[in-house]
């Protein structure tokens, strides 16, 4: 005989509660209609993520482009829209991981508080239909024991490979959501590698579906392509940041990790130089 899990009884609990309409404040059916309803005017590459159905985004952005704007309108209009849902916000700390949510909570009580609230935490939220946003450190000890219906990685090129793949299976049962946020830090790690998986594609011609043909929505966002920034500001820090650290931060290229000892194009060089090299025959071992 088998059982029901813990979790499972937890979600069907936050299900029944909700079956019992607690607001009379209606929630847009849209992400971008949400937004706007809380104020926001989101850029155009914003209204192509949140207009987006892919269950797989990565957004490769610049500094200041609005892209944790983006995960918490993600965020809070699937705890209000989808009854007994459960968000999980990590970042690579525990304070990054709370910025993200703060910009969640307060688009929570821009809407009206839609929904009452069970609880109310400096880091998680519980709704009355069931529905949860939780935020902690993208450490895999701390995310264990979670069904996740959409998992935000805020800084994601800054998540050790070993902790977000521990989180991962956490979305196996309910076939849920990512959104992957960052600016890029060096040519290695999960958050290098699932981008170059195949050609980014441009904010226009991005493919807005669950389509078949890609694992993964790709966008990328500058931060001399957003209206709000300057260039005058921009060239300020380029005059008082390292040229390379500047180009990563805001012009968004993906540069070699910093105290390497070869770069990523030697190293791949390399390789291909090697590629029709016959192994070395040492007695039984090849070398």
């Amino acid at each position: 005989m088998s059982f029901p899990t813990v979790d499972a009884l937890e979600r069907e609990v936050r299900r029944l509660e909700s079956s019992t309409p607690t607001s009379e404040v209606e929630v847009p059916t849209y992400p971008v209609e949400f937004a706007m309803s809380v104020g926001i005017e989101p850029d155009p590459w914003q209204v192509e993520v949140l207009a987006s159905e892919h269950p797989r985004k990565i957004l490769c952005c610049g500094r200041q482009t609005g892209k944790s704007t983006v995960g918490a309108v993600l965020a809070v209009h699937k705890a209000l829209t989808q009854p007994g849902a459960t968000v999980l916000v990590v970042a690579p700390g525990e304070r990054q991981a709370k910025l993200l949510f703060s910009k969640a909570r307060r688009l929570y009580e821009l809407a009206g508080h839609p929904l009452p609230a069970h609880s109310e935490r400096r880091t998680g939220l519980e709704l009355s239909n069931g529905s949860m946003i939780e935020a902690l450190p993208a450490v895999e000890r701390t995310t264990r024991g979670y069904s996740v219906d959409l998992l935000i990685v805020d800084e994601a090129a800054a998540v050790p490979d070993m902790d977000y793949h521990g989180i991962l299976p956490a979305l196996v049962a309910t076939q849920g959501e990512q959104v992957l946020l960052s600016t890029p830090r060096g040519r290695r790690g999960f958050f290098w590698e699932i981008w170059h998986g195949a050609p980014p594609q441009p904010v226009a011609e991005a493919n807005l579906n669950r389509g078949e043909d890609s694992d993964w929505l790709r966008i990328m966002v500058r931060s001399d392509e957003v209206g709000r920034i300057r260039e005058e500001d921009l060239e300020v820090f380029r005059h008082t940041m390292p040229e390379q650290f500047f180009r990563q931060e805001f012009y968004c290229e993906w540069l070699d990790t910093e105290g390497g000892l070869f770069s990523y194009d030697d190293i791949e060089a390399a390789l291909d130089a090697g590629t029709g090299i016959e192994a070395l025959q040492i007695g039984d071992d090849e070398w």
